[in-house]
């Protein structure tokens, strides 16, 4: 076996050592004079520190040693235990010199934050960019990044708003931001200005374990904490996980294919008619709207996830249901276990459930007065409907259950009613992508 490894071509022992960790590629040094250079050339290196704390040092030593004229990714992680007088600096200088495309740096070690490596500020070649935990965004103004299509900003510091202005506006093609934020981050107001931005992750460091009362925050602007400014006007996929309504001004969203919007607090008609554009929308509601109107129109909706953990939650998807004539597809996931408030069925029935309505899931159904209800109205006025998947809470009666809902009306008399078991449930709280 040795012999027939040993006979392959250089370039497909190195694809080879591509699926391996880099500390197991360099170890293969031992195995023959053939094996002591291969590693050298290797386009990718992974370094994790796995609890040891020598980690830094053979970091620094391999790539002195390292030989490939280009280097496509390079990943640094220092956990806790390792050196704090690893030359961070230097190691990604040598990769800059090489060319590099992916980097990605995680800092978790002891050692103090770390500027934003001085070596990456005119990189040319570097396409995705991670940085993670104890690195400082201190960026001057003549930082130039201009192949950055990637970003991802996790739980780092900055040294002020001007200096995350000045990384974002330096990277001039970027199309994907990532950002999860910490508490301690030196920010007040987060902004995003992007042109050519059409992937956004924000997820905020809102404590969930604190309630916020509606009225808390303050009606002005100029007021606001921890704001979150987003101008981005090629955007078509936003997330947006642990935000405040108040805090969060958005504008130039006319792009908007796809949102996934999870625990946000309070959220009002200006914030809904930021996402009006959007074709694909999943909502986690956890606070109650506030003064939804029929001001806002979803005009281009056809896709709704709506997974609600707060009892009022009736009126909402009405609200949406009356304002998104287009929808075809409808997935409901309850996670509340008391009944909501007694409802009044519109006057008018929605136009998407006279018109367009195909598909409709109901993930986590128990068969609670509320559910009954709102199911029945459904099947009684969705006239296109094709598919109906009722998947039922494992602790509720299923045969009853499901006898009691075969037995509702159902206007669409071609229509499927479907009753998949516990396995075949969306798992995550994903969209249903039909």
């Amino acid at each position: 076996m040795e012999n027939r490894i040993c006979d392959l071509p250089d370039d497909l022992i190195l694809e080879i050592m591509n699926f391996i960790p880099t500390k197991d590629a360099v170890a293969t040094t031992i195995l023959s004079k053939r094996w002591r250079l291969i590693w050298t050339m290797l386009p990718t290196l992974e370094y994790k520190d796995s609890g040891s704390g020598t980690i830094g040092w053979f970091v620094e030593k391999s790539l002195q040693l390292h030989k490939a004229p280009k280097l496509e990714r390079l990943t640094i992680e220092l956990g806790p235990h390792s050196h704090v007088d690893v030359d961070v600096e230097k190691c990604l200088e040598n990769a800059v010199n090489r060319g590099v495309h992916e980097l990605d740096l995680n800092l978790l070690w002891n050692a103090e934050i770390t500027s934003f490596p001085k070596s990456l500020h005119t990189c040319d070649t570097l396409v995705d960019l991670v940085l993670s935990n104890k690195i400082l965004v201190d960026v001057p103004s003549q930082v130039d990044l201009p192949s950055l299509l990637y970003l991802s900003l996790i739980d780092v510091v900055y040294k002020d708003e001007d200096s995350l202005a000045g990384l974002l506006s330096s990277s001039s093609v970027l199309h994907w931001l990532m950002v999860q934020r910490r508490k301690d981050d030196n920010l007040t107001n987060f902004t995003v200005k992007v042109s050519s931005l059409k992937t956004l992750y924000y997820e905020s460091a809102w404590p969930m374990d604190e309630p916020v009362e509606e009225g808390d925050d303050d009606d002005d602007d100029d007021d606001l904490i921890g704001s979150l400014v987003i101008d981005t006007p090629a955007l078509d996929d936003i997330s947006l996980i642990t935000v405040c309504e108040d805090c969060c001004l958005i504008d130039n969203m006319s792009c908007l294919d796809e949102a996934n919007i999870s625990h946000v607090i309070y959220p009002d008609d200006k914030f809904l008619k930021s996402l009006s554009s959007v074709k694909h929308l999943y909502l986690c509601l956890t606070n109650p709207m506030v003064g939804s109107s029929n001001d806002v129109k979803f005009s281009r909706l056809i896709e709704f996830y709506f997974l609600t953990k707060t009892v009022d939650w009736l009126e909402p998807l009405m609200f949406f249901l009356q304002n998104s004539a287009q929808l075809k597809f409808l997935t409901i996931h309850t996670e509340h276990e008391s009944p909501s408030p007694p409802w009044n069925q519109p006057s008018s029935i929605p136009g998407c459930l006279s018109s367009h309505l195909e598909i409709f899931v109901w993930n986590n159904y128990e068969g609670r007065d509320d559910e009954k209800q709102l199911l029945s109205y459904i099947l009684a006025n969705s006239e296109c409907l094709k598919r109906a998947e009722i998947n039922l809470i494992a602790t509720c009666n299923l045969e009853e259950r499901q006898k009691e809902i075969q037995s509702m009306p159902r206007i669409s008399t071609s229509s499927r009613l479907l009753f998949p078991t516990q396995m075949n449930l969306l798992f995550n709280g994903y969209c249903y992508r039909h």
